[in-house]
């Protein structure tokens, strides 16, 4: 559990913000994920080494089409294996669920928000500081934060 949270804690905050997730942070999380798998495993039989390699292999296999069509990136990938190897198998589905309902809201706020209503708002914020920074951490990644809500999901799931 700790190592989801030292995953999915600053994942939320880098994908909203900066539309990015370091590969690095998923191998410093995975790395010691598969040595307590593989702990456990000794331990308890090999029951443990089922559940969270299906999960990884799962994880990468369900979204991997998403991305050879262009409609995901490759670091949302990652991190639903990741996810799978940690939580294992029976977290994925309800994760997906959960993930793929906020998005869908994001979706929804950012379609609300280009209303023609709502544009004086639209052009302040544009136009602010915050704003600014936002879009130069972004380097011209576009994009909903699936994995932001990924890992998000994946926290009340587990």
């Amino acid at each position: 559990m700790t190592l989801l949270w030292l995953l999915c804690v600053p994942i939320v905050l880098t994908d909203l913000i900066a539309r990015r997730i370091p590969n690095i942070w998923l191998l410093c999380v995975a790395g010691p994920a598969l040595v307590w798998i593989a702990w456990q495993a000794w331990h308890t039989g090999p029951r443990m080494l089922w559940v969270h390699g299906l999960g990884a292999l799962l994880g990468l296999i369900v979204l991997l089409p998403f991305w050879w069509r262009g409609v995901m990136a490759a670091g949302d990938v990652k991190l639903f294996a990741v996810i799978g190897l940690i939580a294992g198998y029976p977290a994925l589905l309800p994760v997906w669920c959960l993930a793929s309902a906020a998005t869908g809201l994001h979706a929804l706020v950012l379609l609300t928000g280009r209303m023609k209503w709502l544009a004086r708002w639209r052009e302040r914020w544009a136009a602010s500081g915050v704003w600014q920074r936002i879009l130069q951490w972004r380097a011209g990644r576009v994009g909903l934060p699936y994995g932001a809500y990924l890992a998000a999901a994946a926290l009340v799931v587990r």
